[in-house]
């Protein structure tokens, strides 16, 4: 699939400036990728940034065995800022990232990062709203483990979920789920059964229908 200026400009908005969206169509690669599909494991080497042109990827950071903390979703438009953070530091990677739905992921090398963060100051406006924004996004992740009840943070997950895949059907099961939410299978399989009494959501196979 070919990348141009005109893609970049309808995709990814925050991006600006002829000659910069000029130099990423030229050295970015976009790939389609299918829904479940791992991007980026924790200790990876990091030697390219995404930029989402279309569909939603979700970061996890692991604490534990067996135990995660789900962090943010990168949606279409933007960039990941832990991967970016690790770039720009030379670290590998601190995140675990994986696709919801099939995803058009701009892979942009980390050498034309470092020319852009000297060259264009628009790349930079960029990236700083990028933290910005996922630094209040993890920092809810964490005010919401603290002090949300399991029920509030699993509505608030299915919710962005849903909206990102633009359908109602989310392929789900209730051990993934507490896996991400760090709380156990019965907790949440509790919690799931209680907002099916309320009709928020329809529990099958595999699946959670968000109401």
């Amino acid at each position: 699939m070919n990348l141009t200026v005109d893609y970049l400009r309808h995709n990814l908005p925050g991006l600006r400036g002829d000659l910069l969206l000029a130099d990423i169509a030229t050295n970015a690669r976009l790939h389609v990728i299918p829904a479940g599909q791992i991007i980026l494991r924790e200790a990876q080497h990091v030697d390219h940034v995404p930029l989402i042109g279309k569909g939603g990827v979700k970061v996890i950071r692991h604490a534990a065995v067996d135990q995660s903390i789900f962090l943010y979703f990168i949606k279409a438009g933007e960039t990941c800022t832990m991967t970016l953070s690790s770039c720009l530091r030379r670290q590998t990677s601190q995140v675990h990232a994986e696709t919801i739905v099939e995803t058009e992921i701009l892979l942009l090398p980390s050498e034309r990062v470092y020319y852009y963060t000297k060259h264009f100051p628009s790349w930079n406006e960029f990236t700083l709203e990028s933290f910005r924004g996922k630094f209040d996004d993890i920092l809810g992740a964490y005010d919401r483990l603290a002090f949300a009840s399991l029920e509030e943070r699993i509505v608030d997950y299915l919710r962005e979920t849903a909206a990102i895949l633009r359908r109602q059907e989310i392929a789900l099961t209730h051990a993934e789920l507490a896996t991400e939410m760090a709380a156990s299978r019965v907790s949440v399989s509790r919690v799931l059964k209680h907002l099916e009494r309320e009709g928020k959501v329809v529990l099958g196979r595999n699946v959670i229908h968000w109401c």
